[in-house]
């Protein structure tokens, strides 16, 4: 997990890096930084939510100190269907997506070098 998170992060800093404008390159990366620890509150909040709310009217609960006697299964289960969600909403976005593409000096200055290099008439066609 922990690789996997390296190397989504440097991604996704890539990612808000290149596709935000230049006045919110900063603000980007911060954003990105910000839903690492989004994400972290939120996985202990989903934790305690669904510990509380499966241990109402008197049930034994799914998430317990015993892991013999817990059902992590099913917290594991409703992992699984919050993640199918995430990929269909994933998806959603990813259609509507446009794809900022970036011009960079080089090509300018190599679409230069090619009109240059292009056939000019020289003296001897004209006579």
């Amino acid at each position: 997990m922990g690789t996997a998170d390296a190397f989504l992060e440097v991604a996704k800093i890539e990612f808000f890096y290149d596709q935000a404008p230049e006045s919110m390159k900063s603000l980007g990366t911060s954003y990105a930084m910000t839903t690492l620890g989004m994400g972290n509150f939120l996985s202990s909040f989903l934790l305690s939510t669904v510990s509380h709310i499966t241990k109402k009217h008197g049930h034994k609960g799914w998430i317990l100190n015993n892991l013999n006697a817990s059902h992590l299964d099913y917290y594991y289960a409703f992992f699984t269907v919050l993640n199918v969600l995430n990929f269909i909403f994933f998806l959603v976005m990813t259609k509507m997506y446009v794809y900022k593409a970036e011009i960079s000096d080089s090509i300018k200055v190599l679409t230069e070098e090619l009109r240059e290099t292009t056939y000019k008439p020289s003296d001897k066609d004209e006579s």
